[in-house]
């Protein structure tokens, strides 16, 4: 998400869970490859925000995309 403007416009926790879900991600991929891909630690802070902003752009498609299923009527 660019400039990451989400951080400022979202509520804390929600930007908690943004920052949780990338450090998990990022633990769990590494511990999946064997260590190829890096863990949260090892990755430099811009990576970090990068994988952060990709999650919090993933967040905000899953709500349009609950949006959308409500609208069709396909989630009551």
């Amino acid at each position: 998400m660019r400039d990451a403007i989400w951080r400022n416009e979202w509520p804390v926790y929600r930007v908690n869970l943004v920052d949780e879900t990338a450090r998990c991600l990022a633990d769990l991929q590494s511990a999946a490859t064997g260590g190829q891909r890096p863990s949260w630690e090892e990755l430099t802070n811009m990576q970090q925000s990068n994988l952060a902003d990709n999650v919090a752009g993933i967040f905000l498609a899953q709500d349009q995309a609950l949006a959308n299923l409500i609208e069709r009527g396909l989630i009551v």
